[in-house]
């Protein structure tokens, strides 16, 4: 172990195990390390993709998108240097919960953008408004009380309803066959697999408030979070496609 002091507080660096699971660490440590590559890949083409286009409307589109990767790309790094010293941030699963959000607010924007319907209805605006409140106070219930089945359960209830938002607006747009074969309507097939499987990091910590096992929980998500890294490596070869077109 090695010890620093940084701002008055000592820190120190080496391996620190996760549920005190060396086997669990070594799959955590992969995963997260994963998906900090590849989330910063995800954002650096999808700023790529946004500086390149001429096409306004798909601005908000590509801002959303590059938020997303560095929120992941953040969960990433965040996990692997608790792993690696003494900081602990139990917040951190308020930025994946945040990444969720975000994605299925990407989809609403591709199928707006799609089909010209920019207009959000007042009644969506205050849904949207709840959905952002979740994460707040998700963050700010972990914050001041710690992890708990309270939060575990804010946690997996607000990214399942994150989800379920995201994909309502995708089976609308994909049943649309004027649409089908553009470059919104693959975009949207290829963020569709990075929504679900980021949502279900978050989803499977349900089963805490039933009695489940935190560290069966842990090596739930762990695969989950291996399988968002793949699915944001096969979106950014989209973006990359993209961005080789424009």
């Amino acid at each position: 172990m090695t010890e620093v002091t940084l701002l008055g507080r000592d820190i120190e660096f080496g391996l620190f195990e996760v549920a005190g699971d060396p086997n669990l660490t070594f799959i955590f440590f992969i995963g997260l390390m994963l998906l900090a590559v590849l989330g910063s890949r995800f954002a650096y083409y999808a700023h790529r993709n946004m500086s390149a286009t001429e096409i306004g409307s798909q601005t908000p589109i590509w801002q959303s998108l590059r938020y997303i990767g560095l929120l992941a790309a953040l969960y990433g790094l965040v996990g692997v240097l608790e792993i690696s010293s003494s900081l602990q941030f139990d917040e951190k699963n308020g930025l994946l919960l945040g990444a969720t959000l975000l994605l299925a607010f990407a989809l609403r924007q591709i199928h707006s953008t799609a089909t010209g319907g920019s207009e959000i209805h007042p009644l969506e605006r205050v849904v949207r408004g709840l959905f952002v409140g979740i994460v707040v106070v998700y963050v700010l219930a972990v914050f001041s009380l710690g992890q708990s089945a309270v939060t575990a359960a804010l946690e997996g209830a607000g990214a399942l309803a994150f989800v379920t938002y995201g994909i309502a607006y995708f089976h609308d747009q994909t049943s649309n066959a004027r649409l089908q074969g553009t470059m919104l309507d693959s975009l949207l097939r290829h963020l569709l697999p990075v929504l679900t499987f980021t949502s279900f990091v978050s989803i499977v910590a349900l089963a805490i408030p039933f009695g489940l096992d935190r560290i069966i929980v842990l090596h739930i998500q762990v695969v989950f979070i291996i399988m968002t890294a793949t699915a944001l490596m096969t979106a950014t070869i989209k973006l990359r496609q993209n961005l080789a077109g424009l």
